[in-house]
């Protein structure tokens, strides 16, 4: 399919969650040194908004590459149910053993949306999650140049 046949739909999702940056693998000095107040024992809060890429061909009848309540039900389901308003290192299995950075937290929900918005016709292309308004990560899949 020619690429002007593609389009990228993205939707916006939001959570608020808390965390603490923690690894077991550093001592309590090292954890203290590297990651700051981010390290404090009850951790902190932020108000995360998600952006999900997909793409794929519009269909010739509806126009849509997805439909958009097909997509919200997955963004509902794998990311703000799990998510929202709760402690990611406590509440999120994923994170009781990996540092919930905003990296990290990326990595994770492409993982879990990719199969639910990978399948015939569709590709998971992004996920960006911002972490308030000054900071970003993003996932990109493997063959749009990212390590997905």
């Amino acid at each position: 399919m020619p690429a002007s046949d593609r389009v990228r739909l993205t939707r916006q999702a939001r959570f608020s969650a808390a965390h603490r940056y923690h690894s077991e693998a550093l001592s309590v000095e090292e954890n203290e040194r590297i990651f700051g107040k981010c390290h404090r024992p009850h951790g902190h809060g932020h108000d995360y908004r998600v952006e999900v890429t997909v793409e794929g061909a519009a269909d010739p009848v509806t126009g849509m590459v997805i439909n958009l309540a097909d997509l919200d039900r997955v963004l509902r389901e794998r990311v703000i149910e799990p998510l929202d308003h709760r402690f990611l290192n406590h509440d999120v299995e994923h994170f009781a053993t990996h540092v919930p950075t905003c990296e990290n937290i990326a990595l994770y929900l492409f993982e879990v949306l990719a199969p639910a918005l990978d399948g015939p016709g569709l590709d998971l292309i992004r996920v960006r999650v911002h972490e308030g308004d000054g900071l970003y990560a993003d996932v990109v899949a493997a063959d749009e140049g990212g390590t997905a």
